[in-house]
């Protein structure tokens, strides 16, 4: 993957590959060489995290941040996929960002946000 100022090297994480660049704000999924649906993406890597609160953006693309943290060390390596303090537009609407400890995610739209706080 490369845009007109980086080139991009896919991170393997959990058996997919995955570009997050704080240079351009390219994210990509991949599993070999078939593009990943995001969804799928972000489920494999952060879907154990658990939910642990709704904060009131300050800086964030949406007015929203959902706060979730790994479950345990090991998946939070999963964060290291992606630059910490950048936003990222992981998937359509819903931009991610992280601290090293927690993962951040704004989500755009009300429907994404209803999804992610479901049960919670």
């Amino acid at each position: 993957m490369k845009t007109e100022t980086c080139i991009h090297t896919p991170v393997t994480v959990a058996g997919i590959q995955v570009v997050g660049c704080g240079e351009c704000g390219a994210v990509g999924w991949f599993r070999g060489v078939e593009w990943l649906d995001p969804a799928e993406g972000m489920a494999e890597l952060f879907g154990q995290y658990d939910l642990v609160g709704r904060l009131d953006s300050l800086s964030a693309p949406a007015p929203e941040v959902l706060l979730y943290r790994p479950p345990n060390r090991r998946w939070r390596s999963h964060l290291d996929a992606f630059p910490k303090h950048v936003w990222l537009e992981a998937a359509p609407d819903l931009w991610l960002s992280h601290d090293d400890e927690h993962l951040l995610l704004a989500p755009a739209n009300p429907i994404h946000l209803e999804n992610l706080t479901r049960g919670a």
